[in-house]
């Protein structure tokens, strides 16, 4: 006897168990529907409500399930080709721009380099010269090799920030 109650109680719950998600899935659905009134009283404001008022003219509404319009103020949002080909735009520029800066830093750091190996062989070199015209050498003074000495060294500082 205990054996035939169980099916019998687990196929009741089974009916109940589908009614119930029935029922819920059929509050889901329905749309309430409230009649919404508009009317303008003898100051001439505009109301709104759920009753028309009684010996006034009321306006009934119709109403539409629509998602609202976008706020004033703000732009109208764009789809998401628009934003990813816009994505992609500023990626590009700013991939561009890094490689610029890059270029541009190695090219600094070359003249950097440059300068301060000319730099060390000016101090380290006891005599510098220049060639002339007929491309014999032409010695410079002491005082000249202070001032070319003097001028790469502020060629660095500037070079090698």
């Amino acid at each position: 006897m205990i054996l035939s109650f169980v099916p019998h109680c687990q196929r009741k719950n089974k009916i109940f168990n589908t009614l119930l998600k029935l029922c819920v899935l059929w509050a889901l659905f329905v749309p309430a529907h409230a009649q919404v009134y508009k009317w303008v009283d003898e100051k001439g404001v505009t109301h709104y409500g759920e009753r028309a008022p009684q010996g006034g003219k009321a306006e009934e509404l119709e109403q539409r399930m629509a998602n609202p319009g976008p706020a004033p103020g703000k732009s109208v949002q764009r789809n998401w080709k628009e934003q990813d080909l816009e994505f992609r735009r500023r990626r590009i520029e700013t991939e561009q721009t890094d490689a610029k800066n890059k270029q541009r830093e190695a090219s600094q750091s070359q003249a950097c380099n440059q300068a301060r190996d000319q730099l060390a062989q000016m101090r380290s070199a006891r005599r510098l010269y220049s060639l002339d015209e007929q491309g014999e050498r032409v010695f410079q003074s002491d005082d000249e090799r202070n001032t070319s000495i003097a001028r790469l060294q502020q060629l660095v500082s500037e070079r090698c920030r």
